[in-house]
């Protein structure tokens, strides 16, 4: 599951460069949301790709889920759903990173159980 985490990485620092990439930067959208949710999906999803234990970090992508929920939904709660480009590029990224996000919260690794020896009493 390391590729969904360097998915969210990938997509966090795109969230970062769009305004500027897209030309959406100066259009009355403030830049500073995606710039802000991009640092911390990239972020949290770096920090979730070098961890080993999967298990453990698995609530940290509830993290990452919530921010691509953001994302999904800030055109329409600040206002700017006007702007194409922007809306266009907040819904498919925050739907992408909210989808992986949940997708990896839920699915944990098979944890090995430990095993348990019968001890056996001859008489």
């Amino acid at each position: 599951m390391k590729w969904a985490s360097w998915t969210d990485f990938v997509l966090g620092l795109w969230l970062i460069a769009a305004p500027f990439a897209l030309g959406y930067a100066m259009v009355g959208h403030d830049r500073g949301e995606d710039v802000l949710f991009g640092i911390v999906i990239a972020g949290v999803a770096l920090w979730r790709s070098l961890v080993s234990n999967d298990s453990a970090m698995a609530g940290v992508s509830w993290i990452v889920a919530l921010a691509g929920l953001w994302v999904l939904i800030a055109p329409f709660a600040l206002g700017y759903s006007s702007v194409g480009a922007a809306v266009t590029n907040d819904v498919i990224v925050g739907a992408a990173v909210f989808v992986l996000g949940i997708w990896q919260s839920l699915s944990h690794p098979h944890q090995p159980q430990p095993s348990h020896q019968s001890i056996t009493h001859t008489p």
